[in-house]
């Protein structure tokens, strides 16, 4: 059988909403890459069609069809680009009225209901698709009786095939300059699913934490090495230090990889032996959801740590050598503009090697998403295109008006990245034309999102 997986059109432009010319970043589709290894291993012919990299259109889309002739369509719903997959399910239908379309992803997980009003799809998985997309296509009839189905999760990683980055281009995805230290075309690696904590603004809060072997982990590298020559990977789960015992044979496996790689983590998840196994196995740099510089916007989101307590930490991490990226929320339940500040300055005052600074977004299935209102507004009018974290769709109490949170959000990346001492530790910490040019990228966004200009091209 024919099958075509498609991710919807985005540019940079619209995820950002800045002019960030090529510096922003795409990233594979894993999701929509496991569905095809697995529905490849049972004999099809899969295609993947990553529109946002490759800067299709609903036309392109079209003409796919036409040449490929897919029995079945499966289409990625992410909650920000909703209108576009509504789109093509009516263009679809419209025109091939026989073709079975499956949708799949975070939107119709946590909105299954509404997603079945709104769009005009034959199947509408909620959860890990990729557990049960091979039984759906060989009872297709059974499955469109149903139509809205729970996946659930996927409770045994290692039963999955790796990805089929084979089906894509993967020289055309480039990581933000954060995130890679040589290679801008690091590759992304998930070694587990789900978070068992609780903050109110993660879709995935009290989740189910499963994790892979470090064997099957350490196969999908081999196979990495071999076919593309990687020599670093960035791996991309929540939290890839939940298991102590896990992360000790991991990383004794990685020293004989010769890999360098980052990951992410809780602050309160990692301690110093961890942290020097880590290094030694060629960590360079783990992301660290901070998001607030006080603690009673810490306690509002349940992130259940204190501001000591990272403080502390962050000191430990710079001890043991590996580079910080640290993640700040601007506009969180009870944040008053002055409050935004503070967490700025703690920004300043722990001095990551980089600093993001995200628009809080109450995203469907959140707990901020059902609590929202007792903070602030949240226009739950819109057709969710601005569901991006780079703009206001939440305004807490605290603030005038969007227009005062959206300054405070360019004060951050100003403040921060601004800074002469900061540019002098980063110039000192060069070592590479790899390095300069990731440093040079860097400026380039955050060019683009304090002047609201068009960021030129730099070569890689």
């Amino acid at each position: 059988m024919n099958i075509l997986l498609v991710f919807p059109p985005q540019s940079l432009d619209e995820r950002y909403t800045r002019n960030m010319g090529d510096v922003g970043g795409f990233l594979p589709p894993v999701g929509l890459l496991s569905m095809a290894a697995v529905l490849e291993r049972d004999g099809h012919t899969v295609r993947v069609m990553d529109c946002p990299v490759n800067g299709y259109t609903v036309a392109n889309v079209l003409d796919e069809i036409t040449n490929f002739k897919p029995e079945v369509i499966g289409l990625a719903a992410i909650t920000s680009l909703a209108h576009v997959t509504k789109q093509i399910c009516e263009v679809i239908k419209n025109q091939w009225p026989e073709k079975t379309i499956i949708l799949g992803g975070p939107h119709p997980t946590v909105m299954p209901q509404e997603v079945s009003k709104e769009m005009n799809a034959d199947i509408i998985i909620g959860g890990e698709a990729d557990g049960i997309i091979s039984d759906v296509v060989k009872n297709l009839d059974a499955y469109k009786k149903k139509r809205v189905v729970d996946a659930g999760r996927v409770m045994q990683l290692d039963s999955l095939p790796f990805p089929a980055r084979h089906l894509v281009d993967m020289r055309k995805y480039t990581s933000l300059p954060n995130t890679y230290k040589h290679d801008p075309h690091t590759f992304q690696v998930m070694t587990s699913r789900g978070c068992p904590f609780t903050c109110t603004f993660c879709h995935d809060a009290k989740g189910v934490f499963r994790q892979r072997s470090v064997e099957n982990v350490i196969a999908e590298l081999h196979e990495l090495k071999e076919k593309y020559h990687i020599t670093e990977v960035a791996f991309w789960d929540d939290i890839l230090t939940l298991n102590k015992q896990w992360v000790a044979k991991f990383c004794e496996a990685m020293e004989k990889e010769k890999l360098i790689w980052s990951c992410y983590s809780r602050l309160d998840l990692v301690d110093e032996p961890m942290l020097r196994a880590m290094k030694k196995a060629g960590c360079w740099n783990i992301f660290f959801g901070i998001e607030a510089g006080s603690q009673d916007l810490l306690d509002n989101i349940k992130k259940k740590m204190t501001v000591e307590q990272m403080r502390e930490k962050v000191k430990l991490v710079k001890k043991c050598g590996i580079e910080i990226r640290g993640s700040f929320m601007i506009g969180l339940p009870g944040e008053t503009p002055e409050k935004a500040r503070q967490t700025i300055q703690f920004a300043i005052d722990l001095d990551p090697d980089y600093a993001q600074f995200t628009i809080t977004t109450p995203y469907p299935g959140t707990e901020l998403w059902k609590t929202a209102e007792q903070y602030g507004s949240l226009d739950r009018n819109q057709n969710f295109t601005s569901w991006t974290e780079w703009q206001p769709v939440f305004l807490p109490s605290g603030y005038k008006n969007k227009e005062e949170l959206l300054e405070i959000h360019k004060e951050a990346f100003s403040r921060f990245y601004k800074r002469p001492a900061y540019m002098l530790k980063r110039a000192l910490k060069i070592r590479s034309i790899d390095e300069f040019k990731r440093n040079l990228k860097g400026l380039r966004v955050v060019y683009a999102m304090t002047s609201g200009k068009k960021a030129e091209k730099v070569s890689h």
